[in-house]
């Protein structure tokens, strides 16, 4: 068994580390064609490590909802050296790490060298750690070095090495190797998606970006009383973390939005009487048009249905229908005209100026619009 002891490191960022493709099957006794092109390279997520404290690494976790990977590795240690020199490579396990916070830890110091590494599409030089190239400084690996044998060190005092830990979102121990030996790759690889599993799904960084920004957007429409823009918001967010604080926020928070939807749909509806009738219609189509899509869509259709079924208003519906008819042909009309296609503009004036628009406020306006036209087809020009 070897162990390690306790020493003082610093914090520290992440680099990557290239990988092998996976090897390419061919069939029995088939010979290559060498005209043929090469097939591409598989793709396989680069391994980023955690280059800080332990404990910051957990809060990140927390809020991605994904578990953390902890590696220690105790220098010039055989096992440990294997490990570094096996485990990290393996593709399948370079897969499950992309949905964890990957800490390398490791007190020793190293010569650099440098690597090719491509930023951006282009391919740049960089210095980094001899033995951990995932990192471009030994403060790097050594940054989260003593939290991790305050907590996990055995009671004599020693830090079994190499050690695997499955930290869980929640900051409780998923699972752990701590045998001194190399386990099989797939060994840890099974304990990452246990954790994964029984957490729920994670976020990565750009989603967790993406997630703060909406419910930050969600707020503020909470605050200014915009209630289908808020519950739009936090169903964005539920949308890509189901199962984490900021699902919770949202869902708690998507329950006060539906209310003040339903008040405002109740208010709109409430002026569907005699003398506010065409006000309100107009309000209930644009209201339930923003509707659509949240668990008020049915009533908002129902409550328009109703109206249009109510015979003490049907004039004032009859009225606001035919002045939106007009709106649209004036709108349509308009376009076309800035367009340049006079020709499909005065067939729709036309239309616009028959006698059974005379009473909208679109006719009149395309009187002042197309005087030459009012007038050929015996509309009143205005004064």
């Amino acid at each position: 068994m070897q162990t390690a002891s306790w020493t003082l490191a610093a914090a520290g960022l992440s680099a990557l580390l290239a990988l092998a493709p996976q090897p390419q099957k061919g069939g029995k006794d088939k010979k290559p064609d060498p005209k043929a092109k090469a097939a591409p390279a598989a793709v396989v997520p680069p391994l980023e490590a955690w280059r800080g404290k332990l404990e910051d690494a957990k809060v990140v976790a927390k809020a991605r909802n994904v578990p953390v990977l902890v590696h220690i590795l105790l220098e010039g240690e055989e096992a440990s050296n294997r490990y570094r020199d096996t485990i990290f490579k393996d593709p399948e396990l370079q897969k499950r790490s992309a949905s964890a916070v990957v800490i390398i830890a490791n007190q020793g110091s190293h010569a650099r060298t440098k690597i090719d590494v491509v930023v951006e599409g282009e391919k740049v030089q960089r210095e980094v750690c001899l033995f951990y190239p995932m990192f471009e400084s030994c403060a790097h690996h050594q940054a989260a070095w003593d939290e991790l044998y305050q907590e996990f060190h055995e009671d004599n005092g020693d830090l079994m090495c190499p050690q695997t830990i499955v930290i869980a979102p929640d900051g409780t121990i998923s699972g752990r190797i701590n045998t001194s030996n190399v386990p099989q790759p797939s060994e840890i690889g099974a304990l990452v998606v246990e954790a994964v599993t029984k957490a729920g799904p994670g976020l990565t960084e750009a989603q967790l970006a993406v997630v703060k920004r909406t419910l930050e957007a969600g707020r503020r429409l909470t605050v200014e009383g915009k209630w289908v823009l808020a519950w739009q918001s936090w169903a964005g967010v539920l949308l890509i973390t189901p199962k984490s604080p900021y699902a919770d926020e949202a869902r708690l928070d998507q329950v006060k939005a539906q209310a003040g939807m339903q008040r405002d749909l109740d208010k709109i509806s409430a002026e569907l009487v005699p003398g506010t009738a065409t006000t309100a219609y107009g309000a209930l189509v644009k209201y339930a048009a923003e509707l659509v899509g949240t668990p008020l869509e049915k009533e908002a259709q129902a409550r328009l249905k109703k109206a249009d079924g109510d015979k003490a208003i049907q004039p004032e519906i009859k009225a606001w229908k035919l002045s939106a008819e007009a709106d649209a042909l004036l709108g349509e009309a308009t376009k076309l005209t800035d367009a340049g296609d006079a020709k499909k503009a005065e067939k729709i004036v036309r239309k616009l100026l028959a006698p059974r628009f005379a009473s909208t406020p679109a006719q009149e306006t395309a009187r002042k619009l197309w005087p030459d036209i009012a007038t050929e087809i015996g509309a009143t020009p205005p004064k």
